[in-house]
Protein backbone atom coordinates (compact mmCIF):
# COMPACT_ATOMS: atom_id res chain seq x y z
CA UNK A 1 0.00 0.00 0.00
CA UNK A 2 1.22 3.55 -0.92
CA UNK A 3 2.53 5.58 1.55
CA UNK A 4 1.42 9.42 0.26
CA UNK A 5 -1.05 10.75 2.03
CA UNK A 6 -3.59 12.03 -0.55
CA UNK A 7 -6.30 13.86 1.92
CA UNK A 8 -9.03 16.29 1.08
CA UNK A 9 -7.87 19.77 1.45
CA UNK A 10 -5.50 22.77 -0.48
CA UNK A 11 -2.93 21.07 -2.53
CA UNK A 12 0.20 22.77 -4.08
CA UNK A 13 -0.59 24.72 -6.49
CA UNK A 14 -0.07 23.08 -10.37
CA UNK A 15 3.42 24.37 -11.82
CA UNK A 16 3.08 26.21 -14.61
CA UNK A 17 5.36 25.22 -18.11
CA UNK A 18 4.91 27.93 -21.23
CA UNK A 19 6.69 26.58 -24.69
CA UNK A 20 7.21 27.96 -27.67
CA UNK A 21 8.15 27.45 -31.01
CA UNK A 22 7.63 24.68 -34.10
CA UNK A 23 6.20 21.04 -32.63
CA UNK A 24 9.48 19.85 -32.13
CA UNK A 25 10.60 22.52 -30.33
CA UNK A 26 7.84 23.11 -28.34
CA UNK A 27 8.07 19.00 -27.25
CA UNK A 28 11.20 19.37 -26.32
CA UNK A 29 11.04 22.55 -23.93
CA UNK A 30 7.39 20.25 -22.87
CA UNK A 31 9.63 17.31 -22.08
CA UNK A 32 12.94 19.09 -19.84
CA UNK A 33 10.63 21.48 -18.05
CA UNK A 34 8.43 18.54 -16.94
CA UNK A 35 10.79 15.41 -17.01
CA UNK A 36 10.33 14.73 -12.71
CA UNK A 37 6.02 14.69 -13.01
CA UNK A 38 6.51 12.62 -16.57
CA UNK A 39 9.06 10.24 -14.84
CA UNK A 40 6.54 10.09 -11.74
CA UNK A 41 3.82 9.61 -14.07
CA UNK A 42 5.28 6.35 -16.10
CA UNK A 43 5.98 4.69 -12.08
CA UNK A 44 2.75 5.69 -11.14
CA UNK A 45 0.80 3.92 -13.79
CA UNK A 46 3.11 1.11 -13.75
CA UNK A 47 1.70 0.18 -10.64
CA UNK A 48 -1.76 1.44 -11.63
CA UNK A 49 -1.43 -1.29 -14.87
CA UNK A 50 0.28 -4.24 -13.06
CA UNK A 51 -3.05 -3.81 -10.23
CA UNK A 52 -5.37 -3.19 -12.99
CA UNK A 53 -5.23 -5.31 -15.78
CA UNK A 54 -1.97 -7.57 -14.51
CA UNK A 55 0.14 -5.58 -17.40
CA UNK A 56 4.25 -4.77 -16.50
CA UNK A 57 5.01 -1.64 -17.83
CA UNK A 58 7.01 -3.21 -20.75
CA UNK A 59 3.50 -4.86 -22.14
CA UNK A 60 2.12 -1.09 -21.67
CA UNK A 61 4.56 0.31 -23.94
CA UNK A 62 4.26 -2.48 -26.42
CA UNK A 63 0.95 -1.93 -26.91
CA UNK A 64 1.07 2.20 -27.06
CA UNK A 65 3.43 1.62 -29.77
CA UNK A 66 0.52 0.24 -31.88
CA UNK A 67 -0.88 4.25 -32.11
CA UNK A 68 2.23 5.79 -33.28
CA UNK A 69 1.09 5.33 -37.09
CA UNK A 70 -3.05 6.87 -36.37
CA UNK A 71 -1.49 9.85 -34.78
CA UNK A 72 1.39 10.45 -36.84
CA UNK A 73 -1.06 9.93 -39.77
CA UNK A 74 -4.13 11.94 -38.35
CA UNK A 75 -1.72 14.81 -37.26
CA UNK A 76 2.22 14.45 -38.50
CA UNK A 77 2.72 17.78 -36.27
CA UNK A 78 1.12 15.72 -33.27
CA UNK A 79 3.33 13.17 -34.19
CA UNK A 80 6.43 14.91 -34.12
CA UNK A 81 5.71 17.13 -30.96
CA UNK A 82 5.26 13.77 -29.06
CA UNK A 83 8.63 12.55 -30.17
CA UNK A 84 10.05 15.87 -28.68
CA UNK A 85 8.54 15.15 -25.25
CA UNK A 86 10.18 12.32 -24.98
CA UNK A 87 13.44 13.40 -26.33
CA UNK A 88 13.14 16.65 -23.88
CA UNK A 89 12.57 14.39 -20.80
CA UNK A 90 14.69 11.69 -21.67
CA UNK A 91 12.08 8.64 -21.70
CA UNK A 92 11.44 6.54 -24.72
CA UNK A 93 8.79 7.28 -27.46
CA UNK A 94 6.83 4.52 -26.06
CA UNK A 95 6.34 5.82 -22.67
CA UNK A 96 5.07 9.07 -23.73
CA UNK A 97 2.60 7.37 -26.13
CA UNK A 98 1.66 5.06 -23.32
CA UNK A 99 0.23 8.22 -21.29
CA UNK A 100 -1.47 9.37 -24.08
CA UNK A 101 -2.96 6.59 -24.92
CA UNK A 102 -3.73 5.49 -21.10
CA UNK A 103 -7.34 5.50 -21.47
CA UNK A 104 -7.30 3.07 -24.17
CA UNK A 105 -4.78 0.79 -22.49
CA UNK A 106 -6.87 1.09 -19.66
CA UNK A 107 -10.32 0.61 -20.73
CA UNK A 108 -10.06 -1.56 -24.38
CA UNK A 109 -6.80 -3.26 -24.62
CA UNK A 110 -7.40 -5.69 -21.78
CA UNK A 111 -11.26 -4.47 -20.65
CA UNK A 112 -12.04 -7.88 -19.60
CA UNK A 113 -9.14 -8.05 -16.85
CA UNK A 114 -9.89 -4.58 -15.66
CA UNK A 115 -10.17 -4.81 -11.75
CA UNK A 116 -11.60 -1.65 -11.63
CA UNK A 117 -12.94 1.46 -13.17
CA UNK A 118 -11.39 4.98 -11.82
CA UNK A 119 -14.01 7.27 -11.41
CA UNK A 120 -14.54 10.23 -13.79
CA UNK A 121 -15.44 13.68 -14.73
CA UNK A 122 -18.96 16.35 -14.46
CA UNK A 123 -19.11 18.80 -17.10
CA UNK A 124 -21.39 21.60 -18.10
CA UNK A 125 -22.71 24.51 -19.93
CA UNK A 126 -24.46 27.94 -19.15
CA UNK A 127 -25.27 29.52 -22.30
CA UNK A 128 -25.67 33.79 -22.07
CA UNK A 129 -29.50 33.80 -21.34
CA UNK A 130 -28.75 31.77 -18.22
CA UNK A 131 -25.46 33.51 -17.55
CA UNK A 132 -26.70 37.00 -18.66
CA UNK A 133 -23.29 37.45 -20.27
CA UNK A 134 -21.43 35.29 -22.48
CA UNK A 135 -21.21 31.07 -22.68
CA UNK A 136 -19.92 29.86 -18.97
CA UNK A 137 -18.88 26.38 -19.36
CA UNK A 138 -16.03 24.08 -17.04
CA UNK A 139 -15.94 20.31 -15.06
CA UNK A 140 -14.34 19.28 -12.52
CA UNK A 141 -11.84 16.77 -13.65
CA UNK A 142 -11.60 13.20 -11.81
CA UNK A 143 -9.20 10.84 -11.81
CA UNK A 144 -6.77 8.58 -10.17
CA UNK A 145 -5.02 10.70 -6.87
CA UNK A 146 -1.47 10.86 -8.40
CA UNK A 147 -2.31 13.08 -11.02
CA UNK A 148 -2.71 15.43 -8.43
CA UNK A 149 1.42 15.33 -8.29
CA UNK A 150 1.61 14.91 -11.80
CA UNK A 151 -0.56 17.72 -13.38
CA UNK A 152 0.89 20.89 -14.88
CA UNK A 153 -0.44 23.71 -16.64
CA UNK A 154 0.85 23.90 -20.12
CA UNK A 155 0.85 27.25 -21.75
CA UNK A 156 1.64 27.44 -25.62
CA UNK A 157 2.84 29.68 -27.36
CA UNK A 158 2.97 29.66 -31.48
CA UNK A 159 2.68 30.23 -35.26
CA UNK A 160 1.19 27.42 -36.86
CA UNK A 161 -2.02 27.07 -35.18
CA UNK A 162 -3.59 29.38 -31.92
CA UNK A 163 -2.22 29.65 -28.79
CA UNK A 164 -4.22 27.45 -25.86
CA UNK A 165 -3.44 26.79 -21.97
CA UNK A 166 -4.53 23.39 -20.74
CA UNK A 167 -4.29 21.44 -17.18
CA UNK A 168 -2.82 18.17 -18.32
CA UNK A 169 -1.16 14.84 -16.92
CA UNK A 170 2.18 15.71 -17.97
CA UNK A 171 3.31 13.93 -20.70
CA UNK A 172 0.10 14.07 -22.24
CA UNK A 173 -1.21 16.61 -25.44
CA UNK A 174 -4.28 18.41 -23.86
CA UNK A 175 -6.76 17.88 -21.44
CA UNK A 176 -9.30 20.61 -20.48
CA UNK A 177 -8.00 23.89 -22.23
CA UNK A 178 -8.99 26.76 -23.96
CA UNK A 179 -6.75 28.36 -27.22
CA UNK A 180 -6.47 31.60 -28.36
CA UNK A 181 -9.48 31.73 -30.85
CA UNK A 182 -11.72 31.28 -28.13
CA UNK A 183 -12.32 27.47 -28.29
CA UNK A 184 -13.25 26.02 -25.29
CA UNK A 185 -13.09 22.06 -24.00
CA UNK A 186 -14.31 19.97 -21.58
CA UNK A 187 -15.04 16.44 -21.82
CA UNK A 188 -16.29 12.70 -20.04
CA UNK A 189 -14.83 9.63 -20.77
CA UNK A 190 -17.50 7.00 -21.70
CA UNK A 191 -16.96 3.57 -22.26
CA UNK A 192 -19.07 1.78 -25.03
CA UNK A 193 -18.18 -0.96 -27.04
CA UNK A 194 -14.58 -1.32 -27.31
CA UNK A 195 -11.35 -1.73 -29.73
CA UNK A 196 -8.41 -3.63 -28.92
CA UNK A 197 -7.02 -3.37 -32.31
CA UNK A 198 -4.82 -0.30 -31.25
CA UNK A 199 -6.44 0.91 -34.35
CA UNK A 200 -7.46 4.53 -34.30
CA UNK A 201 -6.83 8.25 -32.39
CA UNK A 202 -6.21 7.92 -29.24
CA UNK A 203 -8.79 10.41 -26.97
CA UNK A 204 -5.57 12.62 -25.71
CA UNK A 205 -5.23 13.31 -28.93
CA UNK A 206 -8.38 14.00 -30.37
CA UNK A 207 -8.50 16.36 -27.43
CA UNK A 208 -5.75 18.25 -28.43
CA UNK A 209 -6.85 18.55 -32.05
CA UNK A 210 -10.00 20.89 -30.56
CA UNK A 211 -7.46 23.15 -29.10
CA UNK A 212 -5.40 22.99 -32.36
CA UNK A 213 -8.70 24.55 -33.98
CA UNK A 214 -9.86 27.84 -35.30
CA UNK A 215 -13.85 27.81 -33.90
CA UNK A 216 -15.89 24.97 -32.33
CA UNK A 217 -17.65 24.48 -35.24
CA UNK A 218 -14.09 23.71 -37.16
CA UNK A 219 -12.88 21.10 -33.84
CA UNK A 220 -16.19 19.60 -33.85
CA UNK A 221 -15.93 18.34 -37.25
CA UNK A 222 -12.72 17.45 -36.93
CA UNK A 223 -13.47 14.96 -33.81
CA UNK A 224 -16.89 14.22 -35.62
CA UNK A 225 -14.79 12.33 -38.53
CA UNK A 226 -12.34 10.83 -36.79
CA UNK A 227 -11.34 7.57 -36.85
CA UNK A 228 -11.41 7.05 -32.83
CA UNK A 229 -9.84 4.41 -30.24
CA UNK A 230 -12.48 5.20 -27.77
CA UNK A 231 -15.65 6.46 -27.30
CA UNK A 232 -15.94 9.41 -25.36
CA UNK A 233 -17.88 12.79 -24.43
CA UNK A 234 -16.69 15.86 -25.98
CA UNK A 235 -18.33 19.85 -25.20
CA UNK A 236 -16.90 22.37 -26.92
CA UNK A 237 -17.63 25.92 -26.93
CA UNK A 238 -16.27 29.39 -27.97
CA UNK A 239 -16.80 33.09 -28.11
CA UNK A 240 -19.53 33.01 -30.54
CA UNK A 241 -21.94 31.54 -29.00
CA UNK A 242 -21.13 27.80 -30.53
CA UNK A 243 -22.06 25.16 -27.56
CA UNK A 244 -22.27 21.18 -28.70
CA UNK A 245 -21.34 18.37 -27.28
CA UNK A 246 -20.25 15.01 -28.88
CA UNK A 247 -21.17 11.48 -27.33
CA UNK A 248 -18.80 9.94 -29.96
CA UNK A 249 -18.40 5.66 -30.15
CA UNK A 250 -15.31 3.98 -30.63
CA UNK A 251 -14.86 4.41 -34.42
CA UNK A 252 -15.28 6.71 -37.23
CA UNK A 253 -18.93 6.63 -36.83
CA UNK A 254 -21.25 9.43 -36.61
CA UNK A 255 -21.20 11.03 -33.12
CA UNK A 256 -24.61 12.26 -31.34
CA UNK A 257 -24.31 16.20 -30.98
CA UNK A 258 -26.77 17.56 -27.80
CA UNK A 259 -27.13 21.22 -27.68
CA UNK A 260 -28.36 23.20 -24.58
CA UNK A 261 -31.82 22.51 -23.53
CA UNK A 262 -33.36 26.06 -21.44
CA UNK A 263 -29.71 27.29 -22.10
CA UNK A 264 -28.07 24.51 -20.05
CA UNK A 265 -26.64 21.46 -21.21
CA UNK A 266 -24.81 18.44 -18.48
CA UNK A 267 -22.89 15.55 -19.27
CA UNK A 268 -20.98 12.83 -16.57
CA UNK A 269 -19.61 9.48 -17.73
CA UNK A 270 -22.77 7.01 -19.44
CA UNK A 271 -24.53 7.59 -22.78
CA UNK A 272 -27.05 10.04 -22.86
CA UNK A 273 -28.02 9.03 -26.46
CA UNK A 274 -29.55 5.60 -27.46
CA UNK A 275 -27.88 4.00 -30.16
CA UNK A 276 -24.19 4.80 -30.11
CA UNK A 277 -23.02 1.52 -27.71
CA UNK A 278 -24.19 -1.96 -27.16
CA UNK A 279 -22.93 -1.48 -23.34
CA UNK A 280 -22.48 1.14 -21.28
CA UNK A 281 -20.12 -0.05 -18.45
CA UNK A 282 -19.47 3.37 -16.63
CA UNK A 283 -23.78 3.55 -16.23
CA UNK A 284 -22.81 -0.53 -15.47
CA UNK A 285 -20.14 -0.55 -12.97
CA UNK A 286 -19.92 3.23 -11.42
CA UNK A 287 -23.34 3.92 -11.42
CA UNK A 288 -22.83 7.03 -9.38
CA UNK A 289 -22.57 8.93 -12.54
CA UNK A 290 -25.73 8.59 -12.66
CA UNK A 291 -26.11 10.28 -9.45
CA UNK A 292 -23.73 13.14 -10.18
CA UNK A 293 -25.40 14.05 -13.74
CA UNK A 294 -28.94 14.04 -11.69
CA UNK A 295 -26.99 16.31 -9.05
CA UNK A 296 -25.20 18.94 -11.21
CA UNK A 297 -28.40 19.30 -13.36
CA UNK A 298 -30.63 20.00 -10.33
CA UNK A 299 -28.14 22.78 -9.13
CA UNK A 300 -27.69 24.31 -12.78
CA UNK A 301 -31.09 24.30 -13.73
CA UNK A 302 -32.01 26.37 -10.22
CA UNK A 303 -32.93 29.69 -12.11
CA UNK A 304 -30.79 31.44 -8.95
CA UNK A 305 -27.77 29.94 -10.11
CA UNK A 306 -26.28 32.98 -12.79
CA UNK A 307 -22.47 33.94 -11.48
CA UNK A 308 -19.35 32.29 -11.29
CA UNK A 309 -19.12 31.92 -7.44
CA UNK A 310 -22.63 29.69 -7.67
CA UNK A 311 -21.10 27.56 -10.17
CA UNK A 312 -18.36 27.63 -8.34
CA UNK A 313 -20.92 26.06 -5.45
CA UNK A 314 -22.32 23.82 -8.18
CA UNK A 315 -19.26 22.40 -8.42
CA UNK A 316 -18.69 21.68 -4.53
CA UNK A 317 -21.61 19.99 -4.03
CA UNK A 318 -21.17 16.99 -2.05
CA UNK A 319 -24.25 14.84 -2.43
CA UNK A 320 -24.17 10.96 -2.34
CA UNK A 321 -20.98 11.18 -1.18
CA UNK A 322 -17.85 9.35 -2.04
CA UNK A 323 -19.70 9.10 -5.78
CA UNK A 324 -20.55 13.02 -5.23
CA UNK A 325 -19.63 15.68 -8.09
CA UNK A 326 -17.11 16.88 -5.73
CA UNK A 327 -15.10 13.81 -5.02
CA UNK A 328 -12.71 13.04 -2.03
CA UNK A 329 -10.25 10.43 -1.82
CA UNK A 330 -11.91 7.53 -0.21
CA UNK A 331 -8.89 5.78 2.33
CA UNK A 332 -10.81 2.40 2.18
CA UNK A 333 -9.66 1.95 -1.27
CA UNK A 334 -6.89 1.00 -2.95
CA UNK A 335 -4.05 3.66 -3.79
CA UNK A 336 -4.27 2.09 -7.48
CA UNK A 337 -7.97 2.52 -7.92
CA UNK A 338 -8.49 5.45 -5.71
CA UNK A 339 -10.30 8.35 -7.33
CA UNK A 340 -10.62 12.38 -6.29
CA UNK A 341 -11.58 15.74 -8.19
CA UNK A 342 -7.94 16.56 -9.57
CA UNK A 343 -8.88 19.95 -10.43
CA UNK A 344 -12.00 22.22 -11.04
CA UNK A 345 -12.43 24.38 -13.99
CA UNK A 346 -14.83 27.50 -15.24
CA UNK A 347 -13.93 28.79 -18.50
CA UNK A 348 -15.18 31.96 -20.30
CA UNK A 349 -14.19 31.43 -23.72
CA UNK A 350 -15.42 35.43 -24.98
CA UNK A 351 -13.31 36.82 -22.58
CA UNK A 352 -10.12 34.45 -23.18
CA UNK A 353 -10.17 33.30 -19.41
CA UNK A 354 -9.54 30.21 -17.70
CA UNK A 355 -10.02 29.36 -14.03
CA UNK A 356 -8.91 26.36 -12.44
CA UNK A 357 -8.57 24.85 -8.63
CA UNK A 358 -5.83 22.64 -7.76
CA UNK A 359 -8.20 19.70 -6.22
CA UNK A 360 -11.11 19.91 -4.38
CA UNK A 361 -13.65 22.56 -5.73
CA UNK A 362 -15.23 22.80 -1.68
CA UNK A 363 -11.49 24.59 -0.37
CA UNK A 364 -9.40 25.38 -3.27
CA UNK A 365 -7.81 28.33 -4.07
CA UNK A 366 -9.21 29.60 -7.82
CA UNK A 367 -6.41 30.75 -10.16
CA UNK A 368 -7.24 32.42 -13.45
CA UNK A 369 -5.55 32.63 -16.63
CA UNK A 370 -6.00 34.77 -20.01
CA UNK A 371 -4.70 32.60 -22.98
CA UNK A 372 -2.08 34.80 -24.92
CA UNK A 373 -3.63 36.34 -28.15
CA UNK A 374 -7.20 35.56 -27.02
Amino acid sequence: MDSVNYEPGHIAAFRTICVEGDPRRRGESYGRAAAPEIKESIHRYTRVFRHMVGWDWQQVRKFALRYDRPIGDFSPAIGEEIAGIAAGAGVELSDILALNARSEIMFAAAPARARSMPAECTSFALMPERTGQGIVTGQNWDWLTHARRTTVVLDVRRTDAPNFVTVVEAGQLAKVGLNSAGVALCTNTLIGDVRTDGAGVPYHILLRSVLDAGSGAESAERIATADRAMSANYLISDGTGFCQNLETPASDGAPERITPRDGVLTHTNHFLSAGLTTTDDYARRKPHTLDRHRNIELRLRDPRVRTIHEVKEALSDHHDWPGSICQHPDPSIAIEERTCTIAGFIIEPDRGVIQYGAGNPCSTHWRQRTVSGA
